[in-house]
């Protein structure tokens, strides 16, 4: 496979999708690497390969480096210098630049970015390395933000191992390639208003880049190559959590009569597919503390001294639907199940498949199944269901967890534009997004 060349790559990158005819080569996604590398101030960047690095702003080329040149970034109040690193000595090419600035190899190569701590380099490189191409971008915070250009199929390539596990059965592992295919082409450009399409944290899908990879996962991958998921000849948004909990979560608002309530088992009165999974079954306890500080720390949530919290309903699957908070004062307010489990804890309750009882001592204990929003495959489920006694293949994996669906060749399927990106919004303190995929 080759990557697009200087000037080709980023004028592709642009194109709506939809301006790609069905059977022709989709344009690179933009990822980006908000894990490692966001709000840092200092990075190193450099390719396997002859690359040059461009000024975006300016499209002018800063410089063109052979293969395993080496280049420091380094951001401060004005924009960002990038100088070049030649047996220690740096050699600045270009200071206080807007850019963004793009790393882009000649042919398909290995690009790599290391965050540094200090400007100073270590004897040791934290190298974290990708597919594709790299954008460097100077945030309103005077931070550093890095995006990978890459292609769908080698994104996958670092996804999959991320989200569920390299040594997942072959068959788990191309029922999660195709429903990564899936997600990424129906929800690219889901972060246009942060200058990419997707990011590398479970907000949207993991992904680690080359680091990542093995040969039996990118085998699995490729033995889908272009496969997705659709519902009534369209693709479907093929969300997917950790665990279900022994049943999926149905689509509230029935706009994805895909995402129904299934039991996560062979058959009804048999033993569910994760039963013996670690933390299938888990208890979550807070003080009366714990609650106060927790609940008063959110607007949504906050009534001042807690006098109780009671969880109101559940839809089809079981899960909550609604929480309710009254305060000593009188005052009441309520949220949904999944608004509760954020601002309780993603990681402390784990979903909102759950039941709560007040212990003598005023405790607040939650008993619950699962891990995650429960929507779609469950992945630990996927891997029960291709390993023994059940030996499914990844259709009957994808197709009894996203319900009356088909898989078929991308090349058949209308693919509608993304939203464009725009320029990158002014960063604001934002609520944590909820783990996509745990």
């Amino acid at each position: 496979m080759r990557f697009p060349c200087l000037a080709l790559c980023f004028v592709i990158s642009a194109l709506p999708l939809a301006a790609c005819a069905q059977n022709e080569k989709l344009p690179p996604l933009k990822i980006g690497l908000d894990r490692t590398f966001r709000h840092s101030t200092a990075l190193l960047v450099s390719a396997e390969d002859k690359f040059a690095l461009k000024d975006s702003a300016t499209n002018t080329v800063l410089e063109r480096a052979q293969a395993g040149a080496i280049y420091r970034i380094v951001s401060n109040d004005e924009g960002m210098t990038v100088a070049r690193i030649d047996h220690k000595q740096d050699t600045t090419i270009a200071s206080n630049l807007a850019g963004p600035i793009e790393l882009i190899p000649e042919q398909s190569t290995t690009v790599k970015a290391a965050r540094l701590n200090d400007p100073t380099p270590k004897l040791t490189v934290p190298w974290k390395r990708y597919h594709g191409a790299l954008s460097v971008r100077f945030e309103n915070d005077a931070t550093l933000r890095v995006v990978n250009i890459v292609d769908l199929e080698p994104y996958l390539y670092g996804v999959v191992p991320a989200e569920i596990g390299a040594k997942s059965p072959l068959e788990a592992l191309k029922a999660q390639a195709v429903a990564a295919r899936t997600y990424t082409l129906k929800n690219r450009g889901k972060l246009a208003r942060e200058g990419m399409d997707l990011d590398d944290t479970t907000r949207c899908q993991s992904y680690m880049g080359i680091e990542g990879e093995t040969p039996f996962v990118t085998a699995a991958i490729d033995a889908t190559h272009g496969q997705v998921i659709t519902y009534a000849d369209a693709l479907i948004d093929a969300t997917y959590s950790t665990d279900s909990g022994g049943v999926t979560a149905c689509d509230p608002t029935g706009a994805q009569p895909y995402l129904q309530a299934v039991p996560d088992c062979p058959a009804p009165g048999m033993p569910e597919y994760a039963a013996d999974t670690p933390k299938h079954n888990w208890v979550c306890t807070f003080s009366g503390a714990q609650i106060d500080l927790l609940l008063g720390k959110d607007a949504r949530t906050n009534v001042g001294k807690v006098k109780e919290l009671t969880l109101d309903g559940v839809d089809a699957s079981g899960r909550i639907t609604t929480a309710t908070i009254k305060g000593k004062d009188g005052k009441a307010k309520t949220v949904t199940g999944p608004q509760l489990r954020q601002i309780l804890g993603y990681d402390q309750l784990r979903s909102t498949l759950v039941s709560m009882k007040v212990l003598q001592d005023g405790t607040y204990e939650f008993r619950g199944r699962g891990w995650g929003h429960g929507m779609g495959m469950s992945q630990v489920g996927a891997v029960a269901m291709a390993s023994a006694p059940y030996k499914k293949n990844y259709k009957d994996i994808l197709t009894h967890y996203y319900v009356g669906v088909q898989i078929v060749p991308l090349s058949t399927v209308k693919i509608d534009a993304p939203a464009q990106a725009r320029a990158p919004k002014p960063l604001t303190k934002a609520r944590p997004a909820a783990p996509r995929g745990s």
